[in-house]
């Protein structure tokens, strides 16, 4: 038992550094592994409230699509989370707030990860004491519905602000992605929102980052205060496929990972959802994005705003999704 407990935990360690580093080029997996097809339409929500932010509702999602209506088929799910509480199900037949036009149901992910999944549960699920706790030091959580990691709201990353040396470095560690820098100037602050998507190691991911700084700083930002967030919510797809999808919540940045997946930055398509403050803060973020939207053929920029929503799709369109 001894033995055994110390191989989970020298396994869980090794998964932890690896997803924190990205890998720093120690695993190059070049191969995806194409599935049986099989209909995966799932769709589980467990939200949790934040009592140090007023109104936050933290929520991770299987398949979750904003305005989509849940198939009349879907049995509910039997999953408890690990917080205890028993997931929220919607009935068949209902639809869910809406924010933009509805669209078709996502399509298969085409990647058979169960294998993986199964182990990242035993690790980060089933043993909580052990592995979870390694990965809770590397600043990072586990999604068990979705089989992907992501960043919480209070990682130890928070403290270090964000500048562009990161993303210089970013390749000598193993990521190779695309990133958009959407900087703006809002109540006497400059701010940036930063979009990234592409390979991170031997995963495959996103992030949406939430900075601003004062106008005497140069270069560093900082990581926006509880105060500052805004809601976000995007959905991942990899050559036209539905991957996974992260909130809406309020957060300040964004990310999740699928372990064993591989993805070109430009065949990796981010359909976002971001709700600013107010109308003003809005309207400064949209008029930095239509300066970007012509300057990146590979990965084209759409929007549509309603109010101080603004919808994005970055990347090529996916099939059955509309904006």
């Amino acid at each position: 038992m001894k033995k055994a407990a110390r191989l989970s935990t020298a396994i869980a360690l090794t998964l932890a550094i690896i997803i924190c580093f990205s890998s720093c080029g120690i695993v190059d997996f070049t191969r995806s592994l194409v599935s049986d097809g099989t209909d995966v339409t799932a769709n589980l929500s467990d939200n949790t409230t934040n009592p140090y932010i007023p109104g936050y509702s933290e929520s991770h999602t299987q398949n979750a699509q904003v305005g989509a209506t849940q198939p009349s088929t879907q049995p509910p799910a039997s999953t408890v989370p690990s917080n205890g509480k028993k997931p929220q199900t919607t009935k068949p037949g209902t639809t869910t707030p809406a924010t933009f036009e509805p669209t078709t149901s996502k399509p298969n992910t085409g990647i058979k990860e169960e294998p993986v999944k199964d182990i990242q549960d035993l690790l980060f699920a089933t043993d909580p004491n052990t592995a979870s706790e390694v990965l809770t030091k590397a600043g990072f959580a586990y999604d068990e519905e979705q089989g992907i990691f992501y960043t919480p709201l209070y990682p130890w990353q928070r403290y270090f602000g964000y500048n562009v040396g990161f993303d210089v470095a970013a390749p000598l560690t193993g990521m190779i992605f695309d990133t958009k820098r959407i900087e703006f100037e809002y109540e006497g602050k400059e701010w940036m929102v930063q979009l990234w998507k592409g390979q991170y190691g031997i995963t495959a991911g996103a992030e949406i980052g939430l900075y601003n700084r004062d106008p005497d700083k140069v270069m560093q930002y900082d990581c926006a205060d509880d105060e500052d967030l805004i809601e976000m919510q995007f959905d991942f797809y990899n050559q036209g496929q539905y991957v996974f999808s992260r909130g809406p919540e309020k957060h300040w940045w964004l990310t999740g990972f699928k372990v064993f997946h591989m993805g070109i930055p430009f065949t990796i398509t981010m359909d976002m959802t971001l709700k600013f403050t107010d109308n003003a803060m809005a309207t400064a973020f949209l008029n930095s994005l239509k300066k970007q939207q012509n300057t990146d053929i590979l990965n084209p920029i759409k929007y549509k705003r309603t109010g101080s929503t603004i919808r994005i799709i970055w990347g090529s369109v996916p099939p059955g999704v509309s904006i």
